[in-house]
């Protein structure tokens, strides 16, 4: 009888793959949903009975029907993203109507897994999609505040002359998405949106964007936070002129070096505190120690990958993640 259902992409998902293996070892069953997959007909035949208050769903892959009835507990690792570039990124010349009908397929995807979040309200969510979708870069600042976290100058415009009055108070200025940033692919390759030093002298028109000072760093820290427990790294990225203002801009011939890193107990609480308000039972918090010494709270990110902080410092946070899912189902 399976009691866990992972909710996840059957894609890139080394992460969820090794919790997986990990539940395996212990014995304990459980079933995988793969989003990316779930409106295609060759992987899953669906049914829902609004009237009867039934819903079945067939794995054709694995030969059987999943039974929802018997879940308990519930690992929302990876949701339906609104990406369409799938769908375009064959065509020549992009047609409007095209991405109109991709932008629908999309939304009725991610409308579909809403039904199903909602469908059985017992389930006991890791965590619940909707406390994760609510999570606003904006608010995450104003909450850490609140919650004594130091954070960046912040600043919303669209307005050369208050970003040049902005830079008269902040001298040095990087950018970065007001919501989150996002990936896609094209001909030539990856590409993602990464923070950036601002140049006011080069900018002209420009959207509504972020603006905060750029913090001279001594590190940067990604912690994994997992059910009031925190797994730190340092990140030694600000001697590379590549990886100095956003370490994702990896430099794969003189890569940074990752570190176990104990946190001060005093920041300990007051994330704790942050987590708390935004009711999560785990995330990926970054943060900087600047060159003063002081920490410094950047953002938080619901589904943020683990793995990277798991290897180097040797945390096992696959294992953790699948005996906490086990504790929860218990």
């Amino acid at each position: 009888m399976s009691e866990i259902l992972i909710i996840s992409k059957s894609d890139f998902e080394l992460t969820t793959n090794s919790v997986c293996d990990w539940l395996n070892y212990y014995q304990t069953p459980y079933i995988r949903l793969n989003v990316d997959k779930i409106s295609d007909p060759k992987f899953y035949h669906i049914f829902i009975d609004f009237e009867n208050g039934e819903m079945e769903i067939f794995d054709k892959i694995n030969n059987k029907l999943l039974d929802l009835k018997k879940i308990k507990t519930v690992w929302c690792r990876r949701f339906i993203d609104m990406v369409y570039d799938n769908i375009i990124r064959q065509e020549k010349e992009i047609d409007e109507n095209l991405i109109k009908f991709a932008k629908f397929h999309a939304a009725e995807k991610n409308r579909f897994l809403r039904i199903l979040y909602d469908f059985y309200p017992h389930w006991k969510w890791f965590d619940y999609y909707k406390d994760s979708l609510k999570i606003d870069k904006i608010e995450v600042l104003r909450l850490a505040k609140k919650n004594n976290l130091n954070v960046p100058k912040t600043y919303i415009t669209n307005c050369k002359e208050s970003l040049s009055k902005i830079a008269e108070r902040t001298q040095d200025l990087i950018t970065k998405p007001i919501f989150e940033g996002i990936s896609f692919s094209g001909q030539e390759g990856m590409y993602n949106t990464q923070t950036q030093k601002v140049r006011t002298h080069t900018v002209k028109e420009f959207a509504p964007s972020l603006f905060q000072e750029n913090i001279r760093k001594k590190y940067e820290l990604r912690i994994f936070y997992l059910d009031n427990k925190f797994y730190a790294m340092a990140i030694f990225s600000s001697k590379n002129k590549r990886t100095s203002i956003d370490f994702r801009n990896y430099d794969i011939f003189n890569p940074n070096r990752y570190v176990p890193y104990n946190l001060p107990k005093l920041i300990e609480q007051n994330l704790q505190s942050l987590m708390t308000d935004l009711n999560l039972y785990s995330g990926s918090i970054d943060m900087i120690k600047d060159t003063e010494g002081s920490y410094i709270f950047l953002e938080v990110n619901t589904v943020g990958q683990f793995g990277m902080v798991s290897l180097p410092c040797n945390y096992h946070l696959e294992k953790e993640v699948a005996e906490f899912l086990i504790k929860k189902t218990k």
